[in-house]
Order: C-alpha cells, then structure tokens, then sequence
C-alpha cells in the first residue's frame, strides 16, 4: 500500500511525539443509571501537537495500528491510567471503574497478559477495577483471542464488549467468553427514542445482558428523554455527553458533583425509578423460578381438582421433554388427555391420595424407556388441600447402572472362571477369602483347597520373609505392590509367579486385597536360556585368549621333551609326558572350536543317512560295552540343509555321553520324526544313572561336567553348532531313569530356527510359536 507524504511524515512525528511526551489522557465518566453517582471512567487518548494543536484519535489510531506503535501507547495508555486511578483513591475519592481501549495487535502479544499483571503490581492498581474495552473486530482468531480473554479474567481484571450490536457474532461472544459488561453501540442510543426498531433493539439487549447476569453500558447519551428510556428499561451505566464530554484529570475532579446533578435535574424521579426497579424485580424473580423449573433435570408440576377432574396448572423440566412431552400438552389438561387411559387411570390412585392429605405419596414408573420416580405432597391452606405439588426425577441412569452391573457381574463371573491368571481375594488377616478356578490348571489344586488359608501356606520357604513384608508396605502404603513368588505345583516342583496386588477400600478404609498373579515359568526359563548364551560369547572370548597363552609356550615344552627323548632312555616318563601334552592339546583345541565362528559349509543332507553313518562307528564300542542301539526313523521326512561333519560331531557327543553314562549296559534309543511343519526332531534315550534336578540347572554351564575329567565344552560345542544352524537342544533327566536329549533343526534353512532376538521378544511379552516350543521343554540347554 503506498503511503503519501503526509502519512509518513505523521508516523515520524508520533513516534518522536512519545518522547516528548505529548501524548495525554482524558476521561469521560460513567454514571450508575439508578443512583446517579459516578463509579467510573473511560480513558480516551489525545495528542497534544505543539503546531495542530489537540489531534483527534482517528487520525493517529489507524496509523499506530498500521505501524505497530501501537503496542508501545497502549503500554503506556494502560500504565497512565492505573497511575491516575491510584492518585484519585490517594486523594480520597472512592475507587472508580477505569475502562481502558483494547487494539488487536496489543492482544495477539506472545506476553501481552504477563505484562498487565506486572503494570498493575508495578502501579499497585487494584485489577477488579480495571476494564478492558474490546470490540469484535478482535475476534479474528478464533482460537488466540478467546484464550488471551480467559487468561486476562484469571488475573482478575474485568471485559467489557465494546459497540454491542453492529458486528455479526455478538451472541456466540456472549456464550463462549467470560464477558462482564455489554456496551450498547451509539448508534442505537441515538434513535431509541424515535425509531421503534432502535427502541427494540437496545430494550432487547438489556433483558439479554440481565438474562446472563451482566452489565449493561449506554455510550453516546445526549438527551433527558434518551436517558428516561434507558432508566425504565433498566440500563445499569450511562455514558454520554448529556453528562460530561471527556476532560482532563484536574477538570474532571472539579466538575464531579455537577455531573452528577444531572441525573438529579433530567433522570426519572427516585421514587419512580425504585418502583420500576420492584417491579421489574418480582418480575425477573417469577420468571427465574419458572427459568429454574424449566431449566431443572427433573421434572416439576401443580395439579388442583376443578369439577371432580386432576388439572395441571404447572409442568415444566428437562424431564419432561426427554419423556416425549411438553409443558402445553400438560398444562390445563388432566391425565387421560395425554397419557394412555391405562397409564392414567394407575397416576390417577397417586393423585387421589395426595388430595385427600396422605404424606409422601411416590411412585416410581417408565414412559416412553425413561423411568422415573415422582413424589406428591399436598399444600393446605384454611386446614384444605388447595393444591399438590409434585416432583419427578429421572432414574433411567440408575435402571441402567442395575442392569449394566448385573451384566457386568454375569461377565466378571465368566472372566474369573475361565481367565488363566490366577485371581484371589485376601482378607487383612492374609486369608484368601477367594480363589479362581484357574488355580487347578495353573498349580493343579483345586481352588478350594486354597480358601479360607493363608496365602503364605503354600509358597516356596525361600520367598515367605519377603513377601511377608512387602504385604505389611503395602498395607501401611495403601498403594498397590507388584513382586515375585514361588507356588507349590500339585504334582512336585515350584510354579513362578508374577503378581499384582491392589487394596480395596471402603470408606477410605481398606477392606481387603485383590491379587492377580500370572505364571512366568517359561519368561523365567527363557531369561536363563538368554543369560546362558551371553555367557557363552564371553566365556568364548576367554577361552581363545587362554588358547592362544598356553599354545605357544606348550609348544616349546614339547619340543624340548622330544629332544630330550633323543638322550635319556626313559620311555615310560617320556609315553606319559606326550599322552598329558596331547591332552592339552586337545582341551585347547576344545576352547578354540567354542570361540571362533564355525564356517559352516550348509548343503542338502539326508538326516537318515547321517545318522546311520554316525551309529555304525558306535557298533563295536556298543558291543563291548554290553548296549544295544534301536532306531526308530520316519523315512518319509525331507532333506535338511546343515554342514554335515558338524552335525555328526554333535551326535557323536550325546552318544558317547550315552554311552559312558551306562558303565553296566542297557538301551540307547534313537529316533528321528518331524516337529511341526518346519523343524525335525532327533531324539536320544538312555538308560543311565540320570542326572539330578539340581546338576540339571548347571548343564550347559561353561566349564561344568558330571566327568571327572570333563571340561563341559563338548555339551557346549554342540549346543553353538545347532543354534548356528537355527535350531536348538533339550535336555531332560532324572535320577534312576536315564537322560533324554533331542536335537531340533529346521528343514529349509537357518533362518527358521529360534534366534537370542527371539527369545527376548518372550521376555517383552511377544508371542511367538517358536518360543513357545522351546518353553515347553521342562529344561533347556544353552
């Protein structure tokens, strides 16, 4: 937009008019339309220019908007105001209502309300008696300005909407901000007194402003009859020039009590005016009821008996509508008019009671699916019932709620007793008051054998203290605790339990604890089974930094033993020092194969020929040693892809563990079959002494063996060479009854085995049918 000479030449002037302070305020007073006193002011800027003289607002406003100087006068408008009205109250006059003009761009400030509140501390201006004008212009945002307005309202200062009535939105204004006063536009003040629709228009917005309990402000009074108008249609303040034009501090001070003779010379009488106020009073307060009764949740109504029939003189209520009725289908009619005749002749027994003086008279009944209930009391006058008033309320809600917990009870019922978790109800006393169902599956007792016994009866001994403890928290706490538990299974052995227990209070006071406990069993053996197999890597890492130490010196030694050989004559010493060097070789070559990644050279195998191949170079050891080998293969299984000297070398260490493990002969069998759709399963069984539950938990373990002479790496081996192939290793044993191992493997590739990413996402909660194979094993190897 191009700007002319003047208009720049004004911008430069009012920007240097700020420092020499030539800016002024004056204030026009707002006077209480039925007391005559004035109670406030609004501050109006002016420029007093050393060459023009007093330069009107509209020709300097728009330009400061336009600028943005605007922002820095109304700062400082905002801060000479509070200024002023503080030294008014310091001199003794009562504190007055300062109204100060609100522009868009002083709105829409990132901190413009942190900076009133720092003006009003800073001038110790009280802010309930600060009023912001603002005009709907402001509105432009629909989202910030409402905002800025609520926030302005939380500090205490008090909003005023300026020219009411010449915009578009007044109304939804009125209904979504936090408006204290209206402020009838000029324009309709000036005709109201000739122009009908004028008249109606402002009588309108006062009856609207008093509807909402608020304020209403007329600017631009100029004459007696004006004035009169506004007084008996109720308006609260008046502002105009009838009263006084905006002055100067000093002036307005000096011409307080004859601005406020004006109202005694051109108002309506006092006494008149206090009748109209009475008037208007009983009337608001009629209509508040009838407001209140309409407006009411429940249902409110009035019935006198006229020539032997129920009539109803007063209906009214949200109630009644949601009932499919109004208040002019009921009023003036009796109970048949609009009520089936069954319906109302069943009401009609209520009403007869009610008339003839019986107290307390309810009923409780259902229209159109909203259900009620509806107290009578009869009204006497002279010792006679004149009238009855009734009051309905709806209970449709609370039908529902009845209904809603019967069902959710019904539902409960069925999750308690069907749910896998385990699900109790303890007393404070520790008892179990209840116990699912799901007890049986999960632990193999029944859940009566848990009720009426403490929850500490059958927990693992190790656990008792702890718990024990953590309950009495919980109960000093109030809070709920969740922790970890063994519980004893039916059939031997401990079931790991994760639970949470909640208090239930009633009357803030607990009554009792609701514990929910889930079976991690398997999460617990996967955590062992991915603690292992870390264990492993480092335990790998070690065992080839050890490797490498001793290679190289164990070398030496056996260099110099065999060029020692060469000159004494000692064959015995030299057969056994050769037969330990061998050994160690071995034992070095056994960490080696555990640390460094095995190359695998993965081709299509039959698993059938394989093992056949591996059973023949145990045909001779088995007959000396009193075994006999069965096998027990499916022909029909596919070929598998895996590195086939691996696979032998992880067959030959079961069975020759098999074997050392029946000293005295017996069965080892062999069997081979599919496991799902995707894996094969070879399964080991013999018939020795079994290891113990205890040595179990340790098998796997780096360096752990049942041998005497054993490293534990060949168990370890064998397990970093199914894994590598995607597959993994079970174990199960028990004293007296042999050991069981199987070996599974996938049929295509090594991507379908079970991987350490996999066995987390059981820990996280992730189902997963792979994991759920291996968890289903009692023990795992890893």
């Amino acid at each position: 937009m191009l700007r002319t000479y003047e208009s720049l030449q004004l911008e430069r002037e009012l920007k240097r008019a700020m420092e020499r302070k030539e800016f002024r305020l004056y204030y026009q007073p707002k006077l209480d339309l039925v007391t005559g006193k004035i109670i406030g002011v609004e501050a109006l800027i002016r420029w007093d220019h050393p060459e023009k003289g007093l330069v009107p607002p509209l020709e300097f406003i728009p330009l400061a908007e336009e600028t943005g100087f605007i922002i820095e006068l109304g700062e400082w408008v905002l801060t000479t105001a509070c200024l002023q009205n503080k030294a008014w109250q310091e001199a003794g006059y009562l504190p007055l209502l300062m109204s100060v003009n609100l522009s868009a761009r002083q709105l829409y400030q990132p901190n413009f309300v942190q900076r009133v509140n720092q003006i009003l501390n800073e001038t110790k201006h009280a802010p309930e008696c600060l009023i912001f004008e603002i005009t709907e212009g402001i509105m432009l945002d629909a989202f910030h300005a409402p905002r800025v307005i609520k926030e302005l309202k939380s500090i205490g200062v008090q909003i005023s909407l300026d020219d009411f009535g010449t915009g578009f939105n007044s109304l939804q204004y009125l209904h979504e901000l936090p408006i204290d006063k209206i402020k009838i536009d000029q324009s309709f003040i000036r005709n109201c007194t000739s122009d009908l629709n004028d008249a109606t228009i402002v009588k309108s917005v006062i009856e609207l402003a008093h509807q909402l309990k608020m304020g209403v402000i007329a600017e631009g009074i100029e004459t007696k009859e004006q004035l009169n108008y506004l007084q008996q249609n109720l308006c609260n303040i008046g502002q105009g020039y009838l009263f006084s034009k905006p002055l100067p501090p000093k002036e307005l001070v000096k011409n307080f009590n004859q601005i406020e003779q004006v109202m005694i010379r051109d108002g309506v009488p006092p006494e008149r005016n206090y009748q109209i106020r009475i008037k208007e009073s009983m009337e608001n307060n009629r209509q508040e009821m009838l407001n209140r009764v309409k407006m009411q949740q429940g249902l409110f109504f009035k019935f006198k008996k006229m020539e032997g029939k129920f009539i109803h003189t007063l209906c009214d209520g949200k109630l009644l509508y949601r009932m499919g009725l109004t208040p002019n289908q009921v009023i003036g009619k009796e109970l048949s008019d609009f009520l089936p005749l069954s319906f109302a002749e069943d009401l009609d027994r209520y009403y007869r009671k009610a008339w003839d003086g019986e107290e307390d008279v309810t009923y409780e009944k259902e229209i159109n699916g909203i259900y009620y209930i509806t107290s009578l009391s009869p009204i006497r006058r002279g010792g006679f019932v004149t009238e009855v008033i009734g009051a309905s309320i709806n209970i449709t809600k609370l039908k529902q709620a009845e209904e809603a917990l019967k069902v959710s009870e019904s539902k409960y019922r069925i999750i308690t007793e069907n749910t896998q978790d385990l699900i109790r109800v303890i007393n404070l006393n520790n008892r179990i008051e209840y116990a699912s169902p799901s007890h049986e599956t999960v632990l193999g007792y029944p859940p009566e054998v848990y009720q009426g016994h403490l929850i500490f009866e059958m927990m693992h001994p190790d656990d008792v203290v702890r718990v024990k403890n953590q309950y009495a928290d919980m109960a000093l706490s109030r809070n709920p605790m969740q922790t970890e538990f063994r519980l004893k299974y039916a059939n031997g052995g401990w079931v790991d339990l994760e639970i949470k227990a909640t208090p239930v209070f009633h009357n803030d006071k607990i009554k009792q604890f609701v514990i929910v406990a889930r079976d991690i069993t398997k999460r617990k053996q996967a955590e062992e089974l991915i603690r292992k197999s870390e264990k492993l890597s480092v335990v790998g890492q070690l065992a080839s930094s050890i490797a490498h130490e001793i290679r190289n010196p164990l070398t030496t030694i056996k260099g110099f033993v065999q060029l020692l050989q060469k000159e004494v004559d000692l064959p015995v010493y030299f057969d056994t020092m050769f037969s330990e060097i061998k050994r160690l070789e071995e034992i070095i070559q056994e960490f080696l194969s555990l640390a460094k990644p095995n190359v695998c050279k993965i081709k299509e195998i039959s698993l059938n020929i394989l093992l056949k191949q591996v059973l023949s170079l145990f045909e001779s050891q088995s007959i000396m040693n009193d075994i006999q080998i069965t096998k027990e293969f499916d022909l029909n299984l596919p070929l598998i892809q895996c590195d086939g000297n691996q696979m032998k070398q992880v067959f030959i260490q079961i069975l020759q563990n098999a074997v050392e493990a029946m000293p005295n002969g017996g069965t080892i069998k062999v069997q081979m079959s599919g496991h799902g759709t995707d894996f094969v399963k070879i399964r080991f069984n013999d018939e020795g002494s079994g290891i113990s539950k205890e040595r179990m938990r340790k098998i796997g373990e780096p360096f752990y063996s049942t041998k005497e002479k054993g490293t534990g790496m060949g168990l370890m081996i064998s397990y970093k060479i199914v894994k590598d192939h995607g597959g993994w290793i079970e174990m199960d044993s028990s004293i007296n009854h042999g050991t069981t191992v199987e070996v599974i493997l996938p049929i295509k590739n090594s991507n379908s085995g079970i991987r350490m990413d996999e066995s987390k996402n059981l820990l996280l909660g992730k189902k997963d049918d792979t994991i759920e194979k291996i968890t289903d094993a009692r023990y795992l190897v890893k």
